[in-house]
């Protein structure tokens, strides 16, 4: 069992004879890795790290709220105060993260609205935005639990 907790976050913690997942974890071939942190029921928040080749570990705190700022001016666009719940989904290859930010409904937000960003580790960048449209579409990507499903029926 992988137990991991930065600050008040744990990943995975026992309970009375019960493994509580509290996030997942997900990692790149090349010593990268990012913890999405489940805080309740409709937020989830997301770091990534980088092992360092000296092997100290860091925090990248840089390319996360790069993707986030660009979703949130996105988002305004039919949402005056959105959400950011942000997920790492998977690595496509050792350097690129596919990640989703999602913000949900809400007393102050009545639409979902969801986009997919694929982040560079080594460029340091943001490399591509995907609509829902294209983030659902994308093969052998789970997106269940990223996208809550319309009203009228079932994918």
């Amino acid at each position: 069992m992988l137990s991991f907790k930065i600050g008040n976050h744990v990943l995975v913690q026992r309970q009375k004879e019960f493994d509580a997942a509290f996030g997942w974890l997900t990692v790149s071939t090349n010593g990268a890795f990012a913890v999405t942190w489940k805080d309740n029921a409709t937020n989830a928040e997301t770091q990534l790290f980088l092992l360092q080749p000296e092997g100290d570990l860091r925090e990248d705190t840089e390319l996360i709220p790069s993707a986030e700022r660009t979703f949130v001016k996105d988002a305004k666009l039919i949402c005056n105060a959105p959400g950011v719940n942000t997920t790492a989904i998977k690595w496509i290859d050792g350097d690129h993260l596919l990640f989703a930010i999602n913000a949900w409904s809400s007393y102050s937000c009545q639409s979902n609205f969801t986009e997919g960003f694929v982040l560079s580790i080594s460029k340091r960048k943001l490399v591509r935005k995907l609509s829902e449209q294209k983030l659902l579409n994308l093969p052998a990507v789970c997106t269940w639990n990223l996208v809550p499903l319309k009203s009228g029926g079932h994918n």
